[in-house]
């Protein structure tokens, strides 16, 4: 049956899809989409519940592990395959849609969360705020749904490549120009979050996946499944359970360590964090660093230049100034928005394309080089 346009926003959604892709209102009021079997809602009644053996609560008729679940069909429309990745959050399958035989990435809520109302309500929060999402480096959110039995799901684009997380670790830290555009495209995806009014909240090198295209990186950032959307015409308040800071210390800005109200300067701060470990290897406060210890110097530590932490590496100054501007201690000290940043990011690349700057760059190439040298000589010796 052909699919019919929502009936809120307009858009043509998938001929099977009870969620609009681009407005994530529910499809309704169309005969193809009143054939499909709705799903009764928990509101405020108390969810039917078992215990499993650790004494988590999950609702009955609901997987107590999603271990099992390759070989499974979502709704007659998704097939899951293999696990890709799992947080505390949901776990990630890739999968294959029915109708189009178009592969996806499946990411389900983990059961023993399904008796939380906060976490349910930021699963679906998850889902509305990507659905609005359009830039080319954010992941595309194609679906999302519920089963007769109960399992939460999001349809999204499976992306081929690696986490920036994996890049670090593979190859080291990255020259100067290509942190930069990598921060570029971020920030474009970025921007167009803050712009509607959800800030990620979890920036790090896991949530961003780097892919090649034309021997050069394309960066998409994934998991708005802690985003903070702020609605000022609507009053929406955060969906945060009762004394939780949601993130990932290491990255985590002042402000929202504090738990004061985020806007999209968080997650700049963050990216900034982020830089640190590209251009140098390694984090500003070091590697041994308990918690105490990090969360004082988010609160009141000045970040040094990249460049003070490793100088053998020779970071340029404009490079400097960027990374330093992201980390800055006051919010108001830091880039305005993500566009301010990006416009920051080009006078930097520019910069660096200038007779100095590339003679820098080729100093970096030579330094980065005779640390690959030195490991794999190492390495041999070790092996012999």
């Amino acid at each position: 049956m052909a699919p019919f346009p929502c009936p809120k926003c307009g858009t043509l959604p998938d001929s099977q899809a009870r969620f609009c892709p681009a407005c994530g209102g529910r499809l309704q009021g169309n005969p193809a989409y009143d054939s499909l079997p709705t799903i009764p809602r928990q509101t405020s009644r108390t969810p039917i519940v078992a215990l499993t053996p650790s004494g988590a609560v999950t609702p009955v008729g609901m997987p107590t592990s999603l271990d099992k679940m390759a070989g499974r069909t979502l709704n007659n429309r998704y097939v899951i395959k293999t696990k890709i990745g799992e947080g505390g959050f949901g776990t990630v399958f890739s999968g294959t849609q029915v109708a189009t035989g178009r592969e996806v990435a499946l990411k389900i809520l983990q059961p023993q969360n399904l008796s939380d109302p906060t976490v349910v309500a930021r699963f679906r929060r998850e889902a509305e705020a990507c659905s609005r999402l359009r830039s080319p480096h954010t992941v595309t959110l194609y679906d999302f749904d519920e089963t007769k039995d109960g399992i939460l799901y999001l349809a999204m684009e499976l992306v081929r490549g690696r986490s920036l997380q994996q890049l670090q670790r593979m190859e080291g830290p990255l020259a100067p120009d290509r942190v930069l555009n990598i921060l570029a495209q971020v920030a474009d995806a970025l921007g167009e979050a803050h712009g509607q009014g959800i800030v990620h909240r979890d920036m790090k090198p896991e949530n961003v996946m780097i892919e090649e295209r034309d021997g050069d990186d394309f960066a998409k950032v994934l998991d708005f499944g802690i985003a903070k959307i702020v609605d000022a015409t609507k009053n929406t308040p955060a969906i945060t359970a009762y004394g939780q800071t949601v993130g990932t210390l290491e990255f985590m800005s002042p402000e929202q360590l504090r738990g004061k109200p985020l806007d999209g300067r968080s997650d700049i701060y963050a990216l900034g964090m982020m830089s640190y470990e590209m251009l140098t290897g390694m984090l500003p406060f070091g590697d041994e660093k308990g918690s105490t210890d990090i969360i004082q110097y988010h609160l009141n530590a000045e970040p040094p230049a990249p460049s003070s932490l490793r100088p053998e590496f020779a970071i340029p100054g404009p490079v400097d100034e960027v990374v330093v501007k992201m980390v800055a201690k006051a919010r108001e000290d830091r880039h305005a928005d993500a566009a301010d940043l990006r416009r920051h990011i080009e006078e930097a690349l520019t910069a660096l394309a200038t007779p100095a700057g590339r003679r820098h760059k080729l100093r970096i190439a030579a330094v980065v080089g005779g640390v690959v040298v030195a490991l794999g000589t190492l390495a041999a010796l070790i092996s012999r």
